[in-house]
């Protein structure tokens, strides 16, 4: 079931919402985070500078937008109609579809599988952009789980390596861990299939690292094979968007020549919006986790924001730690 048409209220009240989270804010930031194209957020932001919502400002030659106090009353307005508004409905169900299309890998997690119609396309490169909370861990434990449990070569890049020490220890032929930590030694045991590397500085070490793995793994278990790259944001804080880019368009291509579909994840708040988007270009796919008011309050919800080529439902999913962990 497709997502509702936006309103024009509607669409004000995001972009004003945006800057006021951002504080002084860029017609791309505005646009990424209303989900708008350029050009429309450009004629909207215009629309409520004219009428006394958003004040345009030049910092270092660039525009910049930051939000009126009747901007902040016409925000606070909305969501108080939106509350009144919901109270009135009757509860809302999304339906997924029982349809499973050929060449799908799991994702571990029923309601996202059903809202690709079975899963993450095999050999594709899908981005996680979600801010650092439960729901995003949840969802790439559950990746991570159902590689082994569906018999898959399962490839782990992080800083971090809590939650995962069982698969590490029962899957100790198709599970490969890669901790880019200089504390990895007292994180996690030493292992046949644990690589501990000093960290993210040195980007030639991790990519050795994984063409180790790929001797390593028993060419028996042969069909998909499935990779979480989680260290996309400390990447590209530590080397910014022209490294990360280049460092990627060599990982990305390589995993998939290997048969690995391909999830990484970044947190999009950690970062300048322009570094962003030159990142997600990079990959087919992209989910979204992010937070937004509801009659319920602050919620999390799950969206697929795009997916190159293939069917799958624009539906945003309410995410609950419950359900998920379940």
């Amino acid at each position: 079931m497709p997502e509702k048409r936006r309103s024009k209220y509607d669409i004000y009240a995001d972009i004003i919402e945006v800057i006021v989270k951002k504080g002084l804010c860029s017609l791309t930031r505005i646009s990424y985070g209303a989900n708008l194209p350029v050009d429309r957020a450009k004629e909207t932001l215009n629309f409520l500078v004219a009428h006394g919502f958003v004040r345009e400002t030049t910092v270092g030659g660039h525009r910049k937008y930051r939000t009126t106090k009747w901007g902040l009353e016409y925000l606070e307005t909305f969501k108080r109609m939106q509350r009144f508004f919901a109270a009135l409905k009757e509860p809302v169900t999304i339906r997924m579809p029982e349809v499973v299309l050929p060449g799908r890998i799991t994702t571990g997690y029923k309601d996202l599988d059903g809202m690709l119609f079975g899963g993450i396309p095999e050999n594709y490169s899908v981005v996680l952009t979600a801010p650092s909370c439960d729901e995003k861990d949840l969802l790439v434990k559950r990746f991570l789980e159902a590689g082994p449990r569906e018999g898959q070569v399962t490839f782990y890049v992080t800083t971090e390596a809590g939650g995962v020490e069982d698969l590490v220890e029962k899957f100790q032929s198709s599970f490969f861990l890669f901790v880019c930590n200089p504390r990895a030694d007292v994180m996690i045991k030493s292992g046949p299939n644990v690589f501990k590397l000093k960290g993210v500085e040195n980007l030639t070490d991790i990519s050795i690292a994984l063409t180790s793995a790929f001797r390593r793994f028993d060419e028996l278990l042969r069909g998909p094979r499935r990779a979480c790259v989680g260290i996309v944001s400390d990447v590209l804080l530590q080397h910014h968007a022209v490294t990360t880019r280049r460092w990627l368009t060599g990982l990305i291509p390589d995993l998939r020549s290997k048969g690995f579909t391909t999830l990484a994840v970044m947190n999009p708040q950690m970062h300048p919006s322009e570094e962003v988007h030159a990142i997600l270009g990079l990959f087919e796919g992209e989910i979204s986790i992010y937070e937004k008011e509801s009659e319920k309050g602050l919620e999390k919800f799950l969206k697929i924001r795009k997916m190159y080529n293939q069917r799958y439902l624009e539906s945003k999913l309410p995410l609950r730690k419950e359900k998920m962990k379940t």
